[in-house]
């Protein structure tokens, strides 16, 4: 038995769609849509506080959509919003046409753009979770004697797909620790090279791929629909001394369920292991969509980044330069104690500027030499100090002998760790020239 989404996305002629929502705010669903090859004929709006616990619309409106749909007739019917598997059958089984809700609507589009090994087990993963609780729904329905929804393919199959499902996702799951094992000790690799690592974060369709490929010279992919990029891609920083790797991730968006997020989440902890996080946030947004879009960054971002290791980048200020000044005072608040940049890729504004604080963000005001005791605990701190610093230079002995280049805000965190495991500081030297020998 194929899979739900499979059904829709192999059928190449099923292009024709219509959307029905309770509200107006269906600006993302239509971009959605369009990034899904789907050409909208026509939008169904019932203006109600709460769905409907059964059918999402009131009886009323359904009867009216079903006689729309006799007369207007259409592939697919996308719901601007998150079915219930109850609603989700009630609509199929009505309708007799395949319904998508949003979430629905987005693995779509994923399974479309999943290019690499990882991305696609990570789409596979999440579409099984989204159509386990159908399943279930369509076998408690079969066992009461209903007919199983629109695409549950009979009431015998679906028994058996569903226990294929849940023995697939728990082998997708030990593939993606197995690449994600790897990818750890990728990483280690670079950092033990030197590698500083910067991570480009932001909602979908903003500008990532575009900002990776002007800091790196590179020539990745870059299309103007949602999820262009699900993979990591990993570049070195174009035309600077330092060793600085950019990683372009995948684009966040609004309200999805936890199994989705959970389904990415090897490829969102990239920014989570970054030394710097590059929030690009589109600026031509009406200023209420850039707070929407900004509020779900953070909410993914925090409390695992800090805000200190963020710079907010405002891209298409082209597009409105007079709200720049206004967008950058407004963004500040959100998230305080972060820098704000704004820049345009179409014309190159700003870029410049960019990579001015990010080779200013890696440059460290200190230097320190410290002996410490030759121990276990030293072992761990002296792995930490390479997550954290520059370690130029380490000795063995009867005591272990380090030199480090670090920031000024881990200075005070390193002294008190020395203290505590009795070694002490030889020298420090700060770029103001303060040189100081202990």
């Amino acid at each position: 038995m194929n899979s739900i989404l499979s059904n829709i996305q192999h059928s190449k002629h099923r292009r024709s769609a219509a959307i029905v929502t309770l509200n107006e705010d269906v600006y993302e669903m239509e971009m959605l849509a369009e990034s899904a090859g789907f050409e909208v004929k026509f939008e169904v709006i019932q203006r109600k506080v709460n769905e409907n616990a059964s059918t999402f619309l009131g009886k009323g409106k359904l009867r009216g959509l079903k006689d729309l749909l006799s007369n207007r007739p259409v592939d697919v019917v996308l719901i601007n919003g998150d079915l219930k598997p109850k609603q989700h059958f009630n609509l199929e089984n009505s309708l007799k046409i395949e319904c998508l809700d949003r979430v629905g609507l987005v693995l779509l589009i994923f399974a479309e753009k999943a290019r690499d090994k990882k991305a696609r087990l990570q789409v596979e993963k999440a579409r099984l979770e989204y159509e386990i609780p159908l399943l279930r729904e369509w076998i408690h329905s079969a066992k009461m004697g209903e007919h199983p929804g629109f695409l549950g393919g009979g009431e015998y199959q679906v028994d058996v797909y569903y226990d294929l499902v849940k023995r697939r996702t728990r082998k997708i799951s030990e593939e993606l620790r197995a690449i994600n094992i790897g990818e750890d000790i990728r990483r280690k690799h670079r950092r033990g090279k030197g590698f500083f690592l910067v991570g480009i974060a932001g909602y979908t369709n903003a500008g990532k791929s575009s900002l990776l490929n002007r800091l790196t010279g590179e020539r990745v992919l870059v299309e103007n629909h949602m999820f262009s990029t699900l993979s990591t891609t990993t570049r070195r920083l174009n035309d600077v001394k330092k060793d600085v790797l950019i990683s372009d991730t995948i684009g966040f968006i609004r309200d999805l369920p936890h199994f989705m997020i959970e389904s990415f989440m090897t490829t969102i902890e990239a920014l989570y292991l970054s030394d710097l996080v590059l929030l690009v946030i589109d600026s031509s947004d009406p200023v209420d969509l850039i707070k929407v879009k900004l509020d779900t960054s953070i909410k993914i971002l925090l409390p695992e980044t800090s805000p200190d290791n963020i710079i907010i980048i405002l891209n298409k200020t082209d597009i409105a330069p007079g709200r720049v000044e206004d967008n950058i005072g407004k963004v500040g608040k959100m998230l305080p104690g972060t820098k704000v940049l704004p820049i345009s890729l179409a014309y190159d504004w700003g870029v410049d500027a960019l990579i001015e604080k990010i080779i200013d963000f890696f440059s460290y005001e200190c230097m320190m030499v410290f002996s410490i005791p030759n121990s276990s605990e030293s072992q761990s701190f002296i792995s930490h100090l390479y997550e954290i610093s520059d370690v130029t230079s380490v000795k063995y002995n009867s005591e272990v002998r380090i030199s480090i280049e670090c920031r000024d805000k881990d200075l005070d965190t390193i002294s008190k760790t020395i203290d505590t495991l009795h070694g002490h500081i030889i020298s420090l030297d700060h770029r103001d020239n303060n040189h100081k020998t202990i």
